[in-house]
């Protein structure tokens, strides 16, 4: 008994460690089936835990149904619901979720007349946030900000929690914060819950914040703590998670007992000696030494690509092959259509892709054969949802069916349908879809009311006049019954598509985007300062990229073509939406999965490490994290690929491989495209930190 933490490795059996420790502690009748609570936290890692300890303790009769096992909010609503009288609440609460919370703070922010576009509800949503995970009530705020800001949201917070209160609502980092705050401020009932929960487990604990650690020491009084985790895969400092937790669990339990699981059961001798190097590069950690007794396997494939839509052309050819079981030679290709010549393949080229007779490549693209192994042990991992765009489309030509897994594919993500909305409208303003969609996004104070006026006066104004212009229009608008604060937006709204309607026709379809964005006010609407709102504006930058196919061609027409194909892709990826495909995610969403077959895309400076870290060594090291996560993700097969340039917000940048890559050991890595060694021998052995690996 006592505090004990479990060091595990990825593929190193951390999972069964904690089910076989909790089997362990009922069967030896150490403690009480009701006595223990075992915390993780997804509710895909809670269903999994509590199978296997169900299993282990089948012959048991009830055992497994008294542990008190869930996520860190389950388990923390499931005691509110009888402790949150004490701060007078009734039990019957509701959880309001995120969009909950955003219509929540819009009507405080319209009550105290603080500007959403100077200021946005997600901003404030997000610092509020991060002041619970920080266990800061309005009056205890300290997050650093200077003034006004700092005003501003102690102010917001206040009345924010004042109307969730009034609402008897909690939001989710509620259920954490409050529960300490009861804990910390009712002894009889922190007392009570000490002498319910005297044995304690936690999964993934390097990824704990604040609130979950007061939560932790608080209830293990009794300092019977079993925790399992790795720092070395800590990339969640974004959400809130703190990697000091874990590093510094020896000195909050001096008597602890330290466990290292350092053989890996998942991957290949090269994969692991190579991911061992990488982490090896980060100055601050538990040292461990990563090993196993799998074979050798194949090495490590290092392979330089083109730009973006070489790599994802390499990546769609190989996964070709190794589930077909053909050579490069063997691929079959999608027959072009009789008559089709050199010249009608570089028409075709130079419209989609802008391309010079001197860039001009084939485009044809091998096709997935109907006989081939299962694609479930494939996956494709990268450090932004904005880099599946290239990936998406080239499977698609390819024939080959993926999952994208934690984001939306790439056109059906909000910011990318709002944008293309705005295209449509531009080309038909009768367009009610996409005028319902963004008539009041950004916030215009048009609301659901206005817009039934709008739609009614644009049906009768169609139906009078079937060539009825912007200009006809806006003549009816000025006629309609509104106030005078929603027939001016009304106005302004309608003024602006009149504005992108005549946009000069020499003019391209990106620098059409870049207006919209800018004069809408939308770009500002995205990034409100939040990390969500940067990853949705990188998202709206790489669907610039994709226009810039359309360069050459007159906006108008451009526009047409690019809707066409979104429509046209969207249809096929509906059709080939199959449980047998490859999956697409990133690196925070790999965590815990394992595949054969793993193609780690885009290894390069500014993107892994992200641009955003490259000052901060605490971020640049959650890169090298993040990194190690991505490598040991495979059991059998690694790729590694970077593109020499990438067409970032329309524009083509050189790139230079990622850092990580340096430390990789040559005699694990097998070369191709135009890559080669980093290292010389004496380079190899020289021992350097992060921040030094620069290229």
């Amino acid at each position: 008994m006592g505090p004990v933490l479990v060091l595990a490795g990825p593929g190193s059996g951390k999972t069964k460690t904690l089910t076989f420790r909790i089997a362990f502690l009922v069967s030896s009748k150490l403690v009480a089936p009701k006595n223990i609570l075992a915390l993780t936290f997804t509710n895909k890692a809670a269903a999994e835990m509590r199978q296997r300890v169900s299993a282990l303790l089948a012959r048991y009769s009830t055992a497994a149904e008294q542990l008190t096992m869930g996520t860190f909010h389950s388990v923390c609503a499931r005691l509110l619901r009888k402790e949150i009288g004490t701060l007078g609440y009734a039990p019957d609460f509701v959880i309001f979720d995120s969009q909950d919370q955003q219509r929540l703070l819009k009507e405080v922010l319209e009550d105290l007349r603080i500007d959403p576009k100077r200021t946005p509800a997600s901003l404030f949503s997000a610092l509020i946030s991060r002041a619970k995970n920080l266990l800061q009530l309005p009056s205890e705020l300290d997050l650093g900000l200077e003034s006004p800001l700092r005003e501003k949201l102690q102010e917001v917070y206040s009345r924010y929690q004042d109307r969730l209160y009034k609402q008897n609502a909690l939001d989710f980092d509620d259920l954490l914060m409050l529960m300490v705050k009861i804990l910390e401020n009712f002894p009889k009932v922190l007392e009570k819950y000490r002498g319910t929960f005297t044995y304690i487990l936690v999964d993934e604990y390097q990824d704990t914040n604040r609130a979950q650690y007061q939560l932790l020491r608080l209830l293990g009084e009794h300092r019977n703590l079993f925790v399992v985790g790795d720092d070395a895969q800590s990339i969640y400092g974004f959400r809130g998670s703190n990697i000091r937790n874990i590093l510094d669990f020896e000195k909050d339990f001096p008597e602890s007992l330290i466990i290292k699981l350092e053989q890996n059961y998942r991957s290949t001798k090269n994969i692991i000696f190579g991911a061992q190097k990488v982490i090896e590069i980060n100055s601050e950690q538990k040292p461990k030494t990563l090993w196993t007794q799998n074979s050798s396997g194949e090495k490590i494939k290092l392979h330089a690509a083109e730009d973006e839509r070489a790599e994802a052309e390499f990546v769609a050819k190989k996964i070709i092959q190794l589930a077909s079981g053909q050579t490069a030679e063997e691929l079959t290709y999608e027959p072009e259509p009789a008559g089709y010549s050199i010249l009608d393949r570089f028409i075709r080229a130079r419209k989609m892709y802008g391309q010079q007779l001197s860039q001009f490549r084939s485009l044809a693209l091998p096709q997935m054969p109907k006989t081939h192994e299962s694609l479930t042990e494939y996956a494709v991992l990268y450090r932004t949802h904005a880099q599946s765009r290239a990936l998406e489309e080239v499977f698609i030509e390819s024939g080959i069916p993926y999952q994208i897994v934690g984001g939306l594919k790439f056109y059906e993500r909000r910011e990318i349908k709002d944008v293309l909305a705005y295209l449509r409208l531009t080309l038909n303003f009768r367009d009610l879809v996409s005028l319902k969609r963004i008539i009041n996004e950004p916030p215009r104070g048009i609301g659901d009311k206005s817009y039934l006026i709008i739609r009614d006066c644009i049906l009768d104004g169609a139906a009078k006049d079937n060539d009825l212009s912007l200009k006809i229009l806006r003549t009816s608008l000025a006629e309609i019954e509104l106030l005078p604060k929603q027939w001016q937006a009304t106005q302004d709204f309608f003024g602006l598509l009149e504005e992108f309607t005549e946009f000069p026709k020499k003019q391209t379809l990106p620098e059409l985007i870049y207006v919209v964005t800018k004069k809408t006010g939308y770009e500002k609407f995205l990034r409100d300062g939040s990390e969500q709102g940067e990853t949705r504006w990188e998202n709206v930058k790489e669907l610039v990229t994709v226009a810039n196919k359309y360069k050459n061609l007159p906006w108008r027409e451009a526009v047409q073509q690019l809707l066409e194909e979104v429509a046209l892709m969207a249809e096929i990826d509906n059709k080939d939406d199959k449980r047998d495909s490859v999956t697409m995610m990133t690196l925070h969403s790999a965590k815990g999965l394992e595949f054969d077959n793993v193609f780690f895309v885009g290894l390069e400076e500014g993107i892994l490490p992200h641009s955003r870290s490259l000052m901060d060594p605490s971020e640049l090291s959650e890169e090298v994290r993040l990194a190690y996560v991505g490598l040991t993700r495979a059991r059998k097969r690694l790729f590694l690929i970077y593109a020499s340039s990438r067409r970032i917000f329309g524009q083509q940048q050189r790139g230079n491989p990622s850092r990580v890559l340096k430390v990789i050991p040559t005699e694990v890595l097998e070369y191709s495209g135009g890559a080669k060694p980093f290292q010389t021998k004496d380079e190899a052995t020289t021992e350097l930190t992060v921040e030094e690996l620069d290229f």
